[in-house]
């Protein structure tokens, strides 16, 4: 019983309580761990980090639980369309990350266009905040950055860094997109 008890305790250690993906502890101790087997066997490694368009206006005019709905179904359309080796957590707020080990650079662009198109296909059903018994469904859309394992980074930190940097253009540049990190590309202010 204790040996179980440890066990569930670890597991919350490292798991987002609202979504069931890893928090950003968990996604940390086990994105080292992908990242450091990619270096070290010269294997592919790519990651996405994703942001809900407008979230604060979903929290604004629907509530907070509506808020909690839409980040539980983003979730569950994360884990119908990535594989169990996938690495997937939620990064901050309204922000998730995902490491895709054995996923070179084009793949990983096709599955981040593939999930942005779920993610907008979603039809969330959300309670009103006036009270009234009917549902209202609405839909989200996400902007999506991805950078791939190259020779020159050398750390996780690094990796994620490009992939935020190429998210920040996607919602520059006009959100619900998809944007690859580039060398040339300007930095974040």
């Amino acid at each position: 019983r204790n040996a179980r008890l440890y066990g569930t305790i670890e597991q919350l250690a490292v798991t987002d309580e609202l979504t069931g993906l890893f928090n950003r502890r968990g996604f940390f101790q086990l994105g080292e761990r992908e990242f450091e087997g990619s270096l070290r066997f010269n294997r592919p490694l790519a990651a996405l980090m994703f942001d809900i368009d407008h979230f604060k206006r979903v929290n604004d005019t629907r509530g907070h639980p509506a808020g909690d709905q839409v980040l539980r179904l983003l979730a569950d359309c994360f884990r119908q369309n990535t594989r169990g080796i996938d690495v997937a957590g939620r990064y901050g707020g309204e922000e998730f990350a995902l490491l895709m080990p054995e996923t070179l650079l084009p793949g990983a662009v096709q599955i981040a266009e593939r999930l942005r198109q779920s993610v907008a296909g979603l039809s969330i059903p959300i309670c009103p905040v006036n009270g009234d018994s009917s549902t209202v469904d609405i839909h989200i859309t996400v902007s999506i950055g991805v950078a791939a394992l190259l020779p020159d980074v050398p750390s996780l930190a690094v990796l994620l860094e490009r992939t935020d940097q190429a998210l920040y253009r996607a919602k520059t540049s006009g959100r619900n997109r998809v944007v690859v990190w580039e060398k040339s590309a300007p930095c974040m202010p």
